[in-house]
Parts: structure tokens; C-alpha cells; sequence
């Protein structure tokens, strides 16, 4: 897959203002360009990640942790998603079932419940009806849910937001992607219709599996599904090197999992980023180390996230082809290859 390579610093140096730095590019076709006014639930209206759960009070009440400490990402989605209810709504938790693997006692969470609060990545909402707790089970780990569970909300606050829309009509599963090009929030993308890169504010997948973004910046309504699209993927930095990267990395040595550790912790994983990109995320001044692996994926049950607007059988059918084509990354040491063996390349202060 790899070898894993020393690097050393080469003329690092401060600059006052940030910069970016193209680190890939892809020919797309599929993608819509909306540039229109949306609602908070045309977007969002329903979230997917994996909690553990705490019933209290005879199972009357519980807690809902989506603490998250291994993906920020994952926590702001898991943030933008409930801060838009108000205490008193009624959510609705589906694909609860839950098998502890060890006593082979089995539940199923799903049910009606009705929002109070959301604090520090925990909900704490009210029961209304569940399909089947155990009499026995008062807390459900989050890696013992059969499938990712996910919540619907009875209603949600609106905006009236002008957002930019980049949808690709073709999905995650395909080198025609973002998800391929190792895209993740902050970075910066440039559609050839577009003058200027524009910042990404957010990734996520629709109900009908279709992958988008959102832009920072407004552009105009355009179609290009049956046009042959250039996108270009910048990386923003604010220190100099002398240095200029490959955008045919990916074809001339591959593409991994890159995690972010900050104080011995990993803070985020993003897929199908090149060694030069998984470097560009490391950080001096926050105390970033980035590692990159060729040949695997990120993957634990905090990062499946995705969007559901309309039936359970659509984002079932979503949620499956994402986590089908991921591996496993089990360790916060390191990455690990599908065959079980280690190859990483290690990156601080983005050295080069």
C-alpha cells in the first residue's frame, strides 16, 4: 500500500493572512448548482448517528449522549440538528433495535419521545411510547445498536436563509464525488463555473442518496448534469512552504483515512485524502498532528451522518451503501490497513 516516510520541516513561516493551496482536482458529472432561500428541515429534518442511551425514572426519561470526541464534524451536526427544536417537540427515534452480543438480551429503542433539552452533546427528553426496552437494560451502548439509529423531528424552527447548494446526483460510492476528492468542512472548492473558491460549510447526503454541500458563497441556479465539470479542492493554510503539491497524488500513490489528533486524541477523520492533503490539516498553532494511510477508511459509528427527508426505506437504503463501503479504522494509535498491517505516514505543523 505504502511505506511510511520521515519528514522534516523546510521553510516553515508565518504569514499574516490565510492561503489556499490546491491539493485536487476531478471532472464531475451530475452536479445542480440551487442557489435558493431554504428551511431548516429541507435540509436537516432528520439526523443519523449512533448515541448510548440512559432510561431513568421507571423508563419514563432518558438521556441521548452524541458526545462525540472522536469527530468534530459529527458533534456540529449532531449541534445544528437539535438546537433547531424546541423544548416540548415530539421526536421520534427509528431502527432502535439493540443486541448485547456478551448476554444476547435484545431491545428495541424505537418509539415517540418529546424533546426538553440539548446540552454538551446530550439530549434529554421525555418517553412516550417504546417499541420494547428490557426490564434488565438501563443504559444501550452505542456499539450495540443492530443498525444506526436515527431521529425525526415533529417540526423544527425555519430560516429563511439564502444558501448555495452543490448537489451531486451521482452519491458518495464513486470517484464522481466530493466524497472521493476527501472534501471535509473548511475546506475550499472551485466548480468551473465559479470565478473564486468558495468555502464549505457543510457535507452531508439527502434521502434519496444524493451527496451535497453547501457553499459559503451565492452562486446562480445551474444545471450540469450532462456536463463535463472541472472541481478543484483547495486546502486553506496560513504558513508558506516551499513545497508545491502533486494534484495527480491520488493516481500516482493513492488516497487513505487522515486523522487529526489534538493532546492525544483523535478530533477527525476524513476520507480519501492524499498524503499532501492529510498534511495540509496539520496545525502548529492548535497543536494538530495529522497520520494518513493509504488504502483505508475511516470508520466507527459516530461518523455515519446523513440527512432523511421523507421515508424510512429511502434512508435505510442510504445509510446501508455508505457504511458498506467503508472499513474499519479500530484504533486511536494509529490506522491499520485491510490486511491487519500498519503503514502511516505521520504529519505535524504541516512539515514538508
Amino acid at each position: 500500500m505504502g511505506n511510511r516516510q520521515n519528514t522534516t520541516s523546510v521553510g516553515v513561516k508565518k504569514l499574516s493572512k490565510e492561503k489556499l493551496i490546491l491539493v485536487r482536482s476531478g471532472v464531475f458529472y451530475g452536479l445542480v448548482i440551487e442557489n435558493k432561500k431554504t428551511e431548516a428541515n429541507s435540509i436537516n429534518r432528520g439526523l443519523t448517528s449512533t448515541p448510548t442511551i440512559i432510561y431513568y425514572s421507571g423508563n419514563t426519561k432518558c438521556l441521548i449522549d452524541y458526545g462525540n470526541q472522536t469527530n468534530a464534524d459529527a458533534e456540529k451536526t449532531v449541534s445544528d440538528f437539535f438546537t433547531q427544536i424546541d423544548p416540548g417537540t415530539t421526536i421520534y427515534i427509528i431502527n432502535g433495535y439493540y443486541k448485547d452480543p456478551t448476554s444476547e438480551k435484545t431491545a428495541d429503542v424505537s418509539g415517540t419521545y418529546t424533546f426538553r433539552k440539548f446540552a454538551n452533546g446530550v439530549v434529554s427528553a421525555d418517553v412516550v411510547s417504546v417499541n420494547g426496552l428490557s426490564a434488565s437494560i438501563n443504559r444501550y451502548d452505542k456499539l450495540k445498536f443492530e443498525q444506526i439509529p436515527y431521529v425525526l423531528s415533529a417540526s423544527l424552527n425555519t430560516t429563511d436563509e439564502q444558501k448555495t447548494i452543490v448537489k451531486n446526483r451521482f452519491g458518495v460510492n464513486t470517484k464522481n464525488s466530493f466524497n472521493y476528492l476527501g472534501v471535509k468542512v473548511g475546506d475550499y472548492v472551485k466548480i468551473n463555473t465559479m470565478t473564486k473558491p468558495s468555502k464549505i460549510t457543510e457535507i452531508n447526503i439527502d434521502s434519496d442518496g444524493n451527496e451535497y454541500i453547501i457553499l459559503e458563497d451565492l452562486l446562480e441556479s445551474l444545471d450540469l448534469t450532462s456536463t463535463e465539470t472541472v472541481v478543484t479542492v483547495y486546502a486553506s493554510t496560513i504558513d508558506s512552504f516551499n513545497y508545491v503539491p502533486d494534484v495527480l497524488e491520488d493516481k500516482a500513490i493513492g488516497v487513505g483515512a487522515c486523522i487529526e489528533i489534538q493532546n492525544n486524541v483523535i478530533i477527525a477523520c476524513t476520507n480519501n485524502n492524499t498524503i499532501t492533503q492529510c498534511r495540509l490539516r496539520s496545525n502548529i498553532k492548535n497543536q494538530i498532528n495529522t497520520e494518513v494511510t493509504i488504502g483505508t477508511f475511516c470508520r466507527t459509528p459516530d461518523t455515519n451522518l446523513s440527512a432523511v427527508q421523507d421515508t424510512t426505506a429511502t434512508l435505510a437504503q442510504a445509510t446501508n451503501a455508505i457504511a458498506n463501503s467503508l472499513s474499519t479504522l479500530s484504533t486511536s494509535n494509529g490506522t491499520v490497513l485491510r490486511n491487519g498491517g500498519v503503514v502511516k505516514n505521520n504529519f505535524f505543523g504541516r512539515s514538508f
